[in-house]
């Protein structure tokens, strides 16, 4: 009789456990969409920083190709007069802007400061509804320039 007493005591104690109640599942699915959702915002903001970098790549490549082909140049080349100079670039539907200030006898006499800059449009947007932002980030370089002759 004690033997059966303990083995209803012992049932009654122990809870059988079969599943999930629909609370315990409510909740699971509640912190896997709240998980979800920031990868998903994870993953936008790295496209947007991918496509970012690939800009200013291209424009840091584009100071750098133009500042060597005006130490290519002759020294006496129109390009490379004294003052500020334009040419106007695109590459995957982004314009660049190339500007070059050209400044004669520095450092020394018959040498020019080269300054190259790029600016663009970028395709990126910043928050909901903004249009995409003149990026004040640029690709700069300097070089000089001495006279061969």
């Amino acid at each position: 009789m004690q033997k059966m007493r303990c083995k209803i005591i012992q049932g009654l104690l122990i809870k059988r456990s079969e599943g999930f109640t629909l609370l315990e599942v409510m909740i699971a699915l509640v912190i896997l969409a709240v998980g979800l959702l920031g990868l998903a915002a994870l993953q936008l903001v790295a496209v947007k920083s991918n496509a970012f970098s690939s800009e200013m790549t291209y424009a840091t490549m584009l100071a750098q190709q133009h500042a060597e082909s005006l130490k290519n140049l002759p020294f006496t080349d129109g390009n490379l007069t004294q003052g500020s100079h334009t040419a106007v670039g695109s590459s995957k539907g982004v314009q660049y802007t190339v500007t070059w200030n050209v400044t004669d006898n520095v450092p020394a006499t018959d040498m020019k400061s080269v300054n190259v800059t790029v600016l663009w449009l970028s395709l990126r947007q910043g928050a909901a509804g903004q249009t995409a932002q003149q990026q004040t980030v640029t690709a700069s370089l300097q070089t000089i320039i001495r006279n061969q002759s």
